[in-house]
């Protein structure tokens, strides 16, 4: 059965007299689920209460909410309903054109959000990966289309926005649980049950949906700025079978209900069949509790203490507000700043139309000639109309003397110079409004680049205000529903939602998630959510990015590769500083965990590889024959050696004795028993290794 966090299975006895604490515990005395600050009052003293607050509050937004409804009417414009002039008035409603620009610009997208590391660390890859876990659990839901409502709430409130100054969506906590149990245990042996089965509530279901809170819902405790505003309040219109459903059958019934009365000013619907009553669910800052209540009813419908605990308690962002100022938080929309243009124009706008409708061809004529009258009345193209007594017409002029026509010059002047004047109050409006030419699409083209140039500057000066205030409220309301999500959502959920095990991240998707369920407030300062542009992408810009991104990664990569070739120890730093350099692009965060993944396995020593046997085979066969090689040269050269050793001997001996050098001893000395030497350029023979 689908509940929310506002569900409560019974109510309370409407009468006073009988009231008890709303959330009377099962077990007598036991309030822990109470605040402090409301334990033991009953719900009339409570409704009593809240009843002041409401009066105070609809007190103080009256006014706002008369002027937003005019403006509602200005821009739809309502030319039958009352207080909006004589019908006949001619208006030139740039109200709704401007308007209709300024949504082109601020939200030609769907609000994406960018979750991120908050402090860009390298190495904190838990937050990086939970990171991206919210991201896609938050854009995804505003990206389905088929499901989401998510972009038409955003859509809906930047449009009262930009119409009466305020606009603000509502989060909550959806769950949809069905009834099961955990099957008892048995012994296998004996068959005898061990335990009982349990039964339990499972989930099948949750969500964190955002809700449109119409302008005229959302009330506020006076105050002069956000912070100091105690409580929030949004009314929610129900029949009698809702009210029975939410509080329980004996409060949903004693709830007064009637039809819903619109003023008769063509705002709301008009023609509702169900009778209801304008519930009005409050969180109060100060108790730490949310409450409802009907006004007129004399007993609180129900209380809850902190029903989401989010940080900032409230479960909606500070709402869009136009224009508010610091001594009173109370929007005024850009309408109201221009108002005297506005009338200006629609003024001259109403005049031409009636000059423009006197600018025809009327005169008068002699009532006696009546060929002048037949002229106009039965003159067709190429026929003549006969007169019976031509010298007498002639005589009184001819035509050009018996009548004459309204001058259309000078009311052609009027208009000619009344449009010029329109003109330059258009211009003066938008000076105001800060809606630039080409903004609305409209140049000159006798203009200088640098001329145009400075136009769409200024005006996007003037837009980028509110981009970044459109920014900021989105980004608020996704903290809320990232917590929502954080907190309420199964880790099952999670997982399943963000198809993140199917990711370069999958290893640490299991870490991520119990960071994300973590009890303490350490993930709201590791991680940041912000909104991106919802301005129209810009695919040049776009492809400028990524085409610095890579020209970043390889001229990094030019430089330092020859570094490390060099001095390998320098690796780490290199890499450490590439990651580091590459946080800075946001079109990195796609790739990031690859990255990662390849400056880890850079950083890694080469592994050792194992012998190969073919090649050591054929290492040692080489090896065997450049040993062989050597000694045979060695060889070789010994022999050349003595050879020449011997030719020396007998140039310087003359003929050998008998016998020759082979037939006996060779001899010990020179002439006259003096020793014999060889050569001065004889160069002896170092000792050889033996022959193998």
């Amino acid at each position: 059965m689908p509940t929310t966090s506002d569900e409560t299975p019974q109510g309370v006895d409407p009468d006073p007299s009988n009231a008890k604490d709303v959330h009377e515990p099962v077990k007598p005395g036991d309030q822990s689920k109470v605040p402090k600050q409301v334990q033991g009052r009953k719900p009339a003293d409570m409704a009593k209460r809240w009843e002041t607050e409401l009066q105070a509050a609809k007190k103080e937004l009256s006014k706002f909410h008369t002027t937003g409804r005019r403006l509602v009417q200005r821009y739809l414009d309502e030319r039958d309903s009352a207080g909006l002039g004589n019908e006949s008035d001619a208006k030139f409603n740039l109200f709704w054109s401007n308007i209709e620009v300024l949504k082109a610009s601020l939200y030609a997208k769907p609000p994406d959000v960018d979750v991120s590391n908050a402090y860009k660390d390298g190495e904190d890859d838990v937050s990086r990966v939970a990171a991206n876990i919210l991201q896609r659990l938050l854009n995804h839901d505003i990206e389905d289309g088929d499901e989401s409502t998510y972009s038409d709430v955003t859509k809906q409130a930047v449009g009262d926005y930009l119409i009466v100054g305020l606009g603000q969506v509502w989060y909550r906590y959806e769950v949809e649980t069905e009834e099961s149990e955990v099957e008892a245990v048995t012994d296998p042996q004996t068959g005898q049950e061990l335990a009982p089965a349990v039964p339990y509530e499972a989930i099948t279901g949750e969500d964190a949906p955002a809700d449109y809170v119409y302008w005229e819902d959302f009330w506020w405790s006076p105050a002069r700025v956000w912070q100091d505003v105690r409580w929030v309040a949004r009314s929610v219109y129900m029949n009698r079978e809702e009210l029975c459903a939410r509080f329980g059958q004996k409060i949903g019934k004693a709830i007064p209900v009637s039809k819903v009365k619109n003023k008769n000013d063509g705002i709301g619907p008009q023609n509702d069949p169900w009778e209801k009553a304008r519930v009005f669910e409050i969180w109060d800052k100060t108790t730490q509790c949310a409450y409802w209540h009907v006004m007129g009813f004399d007993v609180i419908c129900d209380y809850k203490k902190d029903p989401l605990k989010l940080r900032g308690f409230f479960p909606c962002p500070p709402p869009l507000i136009a224009n508010a100022v610091t001594s009173k938080f109370m929007p005024r929309a850009d309408y109201l700043l221009a108002q005297d243009q506005y009338a200006q124009i629609d003024g001259l706008t109403t005049r031409l139309k009636y000059l423009i409708e006197a600018c025809k061809v009327v005169g008068v004529y002699d009532k006696n000639s009546t060929p002048i009258g037949r002229i106009f009345q039965e003159g067709q193209e190429n026929q003549m109309i006969p007169v019976d007594n031509w010298a007498a017409f002639a005589e009184k002029g001819g035509i050009s003397g018996q009548m004459d026509f309204v001058p259309i010059d000078v009311i052609a002047a009027v208009i000619e110079k009344l449009t010029q004047q329109r003109e330059v109050l258009k211009a003066n409006l938008y000076e105001v409004l800060g809606i630039g030419d080409i903004m609305r699409g409209m140049t000159d083209p006798d203009e200088t680049l640098g001329a145009q140039q400075l136009k769409a500057q200024f005006g996007g000066n003037r837009l980028q205000f509110k981009q970044q205030a459109i920014g900021t409220w989105v980004a608020g309301g996704q903290r809320i529903r990232a917590q929502i999500m954080c907190d309420k959502f199964q880790p099952q959920t999670i997982i399943e939602r963000n198809n993140i095990m199917l990711s370069p991240d999958a290893a640490l998707a299991d870490q991520a998630v119990q960071f994300l369920k973590s009890p303490d407030n350490s993930k709201f300062y590791r991680i940041t959510i912000e909104s991106e542009s919802m301005a129209m992408v810009d695919w040049a810009q776009e492809r400028d990015s990524r085409g610095q991104f890579l020209e970043a990664v390889s001229g990094f990569m030019t430089a330092v590769l020859p570094l490390i070739e060099g001095k390998p120890d320098l690796a780490p730093v290199m890499w450490e500083m590439m990651k580091w350099g590459l946080g800075g692009f946001r079109i990195s965060k796609e790739i990031e965990t690859v990255m990662d993944e390849v400056i880890a396995k850079a950083k890694l020593p080469p592994p050792e590889q194992a012998p190969n046997p073919l090649e050591d085979a054929t290492v040692r066969e080489k090896d065997a024959t450049a040993v062989k090689n050597k000694t045979q040269a060695v060889k070789n050269l010994a022999e050349a050696g003595q050879k020449g050793i011997e030719n020396q001997m007998a140039q310087n001996m003359g003929p050998p004795p008998a016998g020759g050098i082979m037939g006996g001893p060779p001899p010990q000395g020179g002439p006259g028993g003096m020793p014999m030497q060889g050569p001065a350029n004889m160069v002896p023979l170092e000792p050889q290794p033996p022959l193998q």
